[in-house]
């Protein structure tokens, strides 16, 4: 067994004895010492500790001045922060206060478990980087901070496309209250995640593989619930575990997500060897996207795996191309263009790849599957060097 990580508790006066007993039941944690956030940054133990673990009860400015207060102190000692009650919000303002990840108790179905991998990812991210997935296939997040910006029609264009080119693909969708993948592509959702994940037993390749869609591009589809009460059904740790095998069985694995930064879209986030953040030309979609940019800087995602795709591009809304880049201090990696033809293909359940090939958002759609064929091959080969490095030094 792997050294337990050494932990310094800071708690406040309402998170529950029982909850903190709770948060720390895992044999990879290790208590160095407790404190009292009242008692602020000063108060805290010289104990020498790996991680900062923030315990609160509520989303509070009480929590957010004690975390800011510790980051400041230059330690590299990272911080994880782990919050029970209404967390809305919260999460960002931690992040931006210093935290290095939030567990939200009220979702955590084993939150002793889900306590210690918040710690090993923020000490990974603090020496290596972001954790990504161990599989071999290419995970790619499709991410969008407010909803109707094109997230679900940009992961069935990108998925057919990919299988189209000749690429063993799955597609999922995790938006699992109002999930639309299924609809986009023309499936009945016969089975669906949700299915998946109440199914029991060992979760492999083969049992994975009964619960997936088929869709006429070769790509398969696993569906959202077919109704939102069912999402609280399917925990975080079911999708790191589904992503794991999904990863050793296929060359791609793209992901619908809902909007915002829930802890499903955060697992997924870590799991992914690139993201693809989708935007428009709309002054609420900028100002989400631009706080979505900076949330992936505070996470530590490595900018170079990040996509940036304008949709809908070239409409006349009264915002620039240069507003757009003055607000995201980016340029976009690719633009759809907007067309009629868009909305139909969708209304008909066709993705536009297929039923208009040589259409420009067609063309544009196939441009970004390309690209990402091009970053998993040279990711490939880069792997495959430094484990011929590491045969010769052995």
């Amino acid at each position: 067994m792997s050294t337990p990580i050494r932990t310094l508790v800071a708690v406040d006066r309402v998170i529950p004895p029982h909850d903190v007993e709770a948060l720390l039941d895992d044999p990879g944690i290790t208590v160095v010492g407790v404190v009292d956030q009242e008692s602020g940054a000063a108060g805290r133990s010289s104990t020498s500790a790996d991680v900062l673990l923030v315990a609160c009860g509520e989303a509070s400015e009480s929590a957010l001045a004690f975390i800011a207060s510790a980051a400041a102190d230059g330690n590299d000692q990272p911080i994880v922060v782990v919050c029970g009650g209404n967390a809305n919000g919260f999460m960002r303002e931690a992040l931006l206060s210093g935290a290095d990840d939030i567990v939200l108790i009220d979702d955590a179905a084993a939150p002793g478990a889900e306590t210690f991998f918040a710690m090993q990812k923020a000490l990974a991210r603090r020496s290596t980087g972001p954790v990504l997935d161990a599989g071999n296939g290419t995970l790619i997040c499709v991410l969008g901070p407010k909803g109707g910006i094109g997230k679900t029609l940009t992961t069935a264009n990108l998925g057919v496309a990919l299988a189209e080119a000749g690429h063993r693909t799955v597609m999922v969708d995790i938006d699992l209250q109002f999930g639309d993948l299924g609809l986009a592509l023309g499936l009945e959702p016969e089975r669906t995640i949700y299915d998946l994940a109440t199914s029991g037993g060992v979760l492999d390749a083969e049992k994975v593989d009964a619960y997936l869609a088929n869709h006429k591009s070769g790509a398969r589809v696993l569906l959202a619930p077919i109704r939102p009460d069912q999402a609280s059904a399917i925990p975080v740790e079911f999708l790191r575990e589904l992503y794991q095998v999904l990863s050793s069985s296929y060359e791609f694995v793209v992901v619908d997500t809902p909007p915002g930064f829930t802890p499903e879209v955060i697992a997924t986030i870590d799991a992914s060897s690139s993201i693809c953040v989708i935007g428009m030309l709309d002054a609420p979609s900028l100002k989400n996207t631009k706080l979505g940019f900076e949330t992936l800087e505070l996470m530590g995602y490595p900018v170079e795996r990040v996509k940036f795709v304008l949709n809908r591009a070239g409409t006349s809304v009264g915002i620039s191309h240069a507003d757009l880049v003055a607000v995201l201090g980016r340029e976009p990696d690719l633009l759809i263009p907007s067309q009629r033809e868009v909305v139909r293909s969708i209304n008909s359940g066709e993705a536009i790849v297929t039923e208009l090939p040589r259409s420009e958002p067609a063309k544009a759609f196939k441009e970004l599957a390309a690209m990402h064929m091009a970053a998993s091959t040279t990711q490939a080969t880069t792997t495959t060097r430094r484990r011929r490095t590491l045969l010769r030094r052995g």
